[in-house]
């Protein structure tokens, strides 16, 4: 018996440890209305983050907590227990014992005896933490402590378990009203019509006929965790919505700030901007979408309502999806947004709280995509031409050239849409434009992004990979062209010398007429006798989210928008020819490695 207790023991202290590393900032208080001595409660939110002595250290009426833990499959409670040490069933904090307490955290979702002082005759306790998504352990072998998730007003038993018929006519409900223990803490109700309970009020139930299902008129299937993560790159998140009553039944979601967190706990920036996916539109094959959050503080709009037909029917089971606008996130990389996701229904029996998260991303990595050149302003000449149709030759003091009345200069459509590979690499202050770059893995087992292969180890080549954008000029160094930055829009500037060969298209080394060489290959030719020097200025205007669901939830993972080129082909002295080409580019994030290595 000794070694069961302390194995359950350091299994409770394992998931109270679990509980305080697994979720992040968003806080709401539960008050419980307690009395002095004896009171049964239960926790809806996740008060973990700090040791049981530090969360009650202003509430000093509290002296003792007792936490419950469902004994084993082969065992079970004939009767309502008081908190006692014989056994396994029960870890307690003191607050004589403090740190040496048994119970170190406040886990939620769980079931507690709190003792206040006997002189206290009400009191109210506020304990603040996370809040998380209901988890119901239920036995049919004995006795369950629970709680249920209604509103923060008083309910009635009869009218709370009325989706459920015949429940309370099998059930036991025991009440620990607060005081000493004995014949009237706690106490058997009978009188199910007349007698109400308080959000955060934890009762003794049996249902003597099997297995219970219900704990409110509806349910949702969340994650593990309880809450609702979206961390620094996540852009959706479902669960699952089922209505449990026998009639209609409408669910309601809002989106409220989170409290002001405690003392050394992360700062909230805001709200994170939530949407609601809607229905698929057969003529758009758009999704709609409903953003959590209120136009105005004076308007009650920012929430979306489904209406579920009763349990058991078609559509009385649905999948929530919630996208998360990163585009519109507040504050700097890293930083925290947190608030509270509240479900209630139209038959005011329940409230629950889901804490959701995000944090803004770094825009930092190799990001990889291309561009669509689809429009070209064609270098088109129209000529000065004389009464019988022939051009007007224009004499200069050293030769003649004809004469130029207009030059198209219109942007004008491809006849097929022309693909260009882009590598960009964001360092999270600095962009670079690429020709080419290496993901792998470097000699001391480091994942790496860069500008050469030398850098991966050569024993791990077969699964490190190579990317290229073959429209860029190529150099043995390899060096990055730096982008600037002026709004949404980067811009790059890339130079092709005239007399490069292995990059310059106009260079052909063994041939006599393109090597930049004069008849007896001695003495090189400048610029634009046989060869001209190339120049690109290339742009990147970002544009703003698409309106659609999904263009607003696409997140940090990919940037969309125009890209514009202008080319600048360069001749004799200042002789010069320009191209423009505009089109529309994409950029997938594919890696988040910061340091480019070269």
């Amino acid at each position: 018996m000794k070694r069961s207790f302390l194995l359950k023991i350091g299994f409770l202290f394992l998931i109270q440890i679990l509980w305080a590393q697994s979720l992040r900032a968003q806080w709401i208080t539960q008050t419980n209305s307690l009395k002095g001595g004896w009171n049964a409660v239960y926790l809806h939110v996740d008060a973990s983050y700090a040791p049981i002595s530090d969360v009650l250290a202003g509430a000093t009426d509290v002296d003792e907590v007792w936490l419950w833990t469902p004994p084993s499959g082969e065992q079970f409670v004939a009767s309502p227990q008081a908190p006692t040490e014989v056994g396994s069933q029960w870890s307690k904090w003191t607050r004589p014992l403090g740190p040496s307490s048994p119970l170190q955290r406040l886990i939620p979702n769980a079931a507690y005896y709190v003792h206040v002082v006997e002189s206290k005759a009400d009191y109210s306790w506020k304990i603040q933490g996370k809040p998380v998504a209901p988890r119901y352990q239920w036995t049919s072998s004995g006795l369950n402590f629970i709680g249920f998730a209604i509103p923060d007003k008083a309910v009635g038993f009869e009218r709370f378990f009325l989706p459920a018929p015949g429940l309370v006519a099998s059930s036991e409900i025991y009440r620990a009203p607060g005081g000493a223990f004995g014949a009237g803490n706690p106490v058997r109700l009978f009188d199910y019509a007349r007698t109400t309970f308080t959000r955060g009020e934890a009762v003794w139930m049996r249902v003597n006929n099997g297995f219970n299902r219900y704990f409110g008129p509806f349910e949702i299937s969340a994650p593990a965790s309880r809450v609702v993560s979206f961390g620094a790159d996540g852009t959706q998140f479902s669960f699952r919505l089922r209505n449990l009553s026998p009639s209609t039944n409408t669910i309601t979601l809002r989106l409220i700030p989170s409290e002001t967190p405690p003392s050394g706990q992360e700062t909230i920036v805001g709200l994170p901007p939530i949407l609601a996916r809607g229905y698929l539109d057969p003529a758009t094959l758009q999704y709609g979408s409903t953003p959590l959050k209120r136009t105005s503080p004076d308007i009650d709009d920012g929430f979306i309502s489904w209406t579920l037909p009763p349990k058991g029917t078609p559509g009385s089971d649905i999948q929530v999806v919630l996208g998360l606008m990163r585009d519109q996130m507040t504050g700097n990389p890293g930083d925290i947004s947190a608030g509270v996701l509240q479900l209630t229904d139209d038959q005011g029996l329940m409230l629950l709280n889901l804490g959701v998260t995000a944090i803004k991303s770094n825009p930092a990595g190799l990001w990889v995509g291309e561009a669509q050149i689809s429009k070209i302003v064609q270098y088109l000449v129209n000529y000065e031409r004389d009464p019988s149709g022939n051009p007007v030759i224009k004499l200069t003091e050293k030769d003649g050239s004809y004469s130029v009345l207009t030059k198209n200069s219109v942007l004008g459509a491809v006849p097929q849409n022309f693909p260009i590979r882009l590598i960009l690499h964001d360092d999270g202050i600095n962009q670079f434009l690429l020709q080419r770059v290496f993901l792998g893995t470097d000699l001391t087992t480091n994942s790496i992004v860069a500008t050469k292969q030398s850098f991966i180890d050569p024993a791990l080549l077969g699964s490190a990979r190579r990317i290229s954008a073959v429209h860029m000029p190529w150099t043995e160094s390899n060096t990055p062209w730096p982008m600037t930055k002026a709004g949404s829009v980067y811009s790059a500037t890339i130079i092709t010398p005239y007399d490069n060969p292995g990059a310059n298209p106009f260079v052909h080394q063994y041939h006599p007429d393109h090597d930049n060489l004069n008849a007896s290959f001695k003495q090189v030719l400048p610029k634009g006798n046989e060869s001209y020097g190339i120049s690109r200025s290339i742009s990147l205007s970002q544009q703003a989210s698409g309106s659609d669901y999904v263009g607003q939830t696409i997140g940090s993972m990919e940037r969309r928008g125009i890209y514009e080129e202008t080319l600048t082909v360069e001749g004799v002295g200042t002789g010069v020819r320009s191209f423009k080409v505009v089109g529309t580019f994409y950029l997938n994030r594919i890696s988040p490695i910061s340091k480019l290595t070269k």
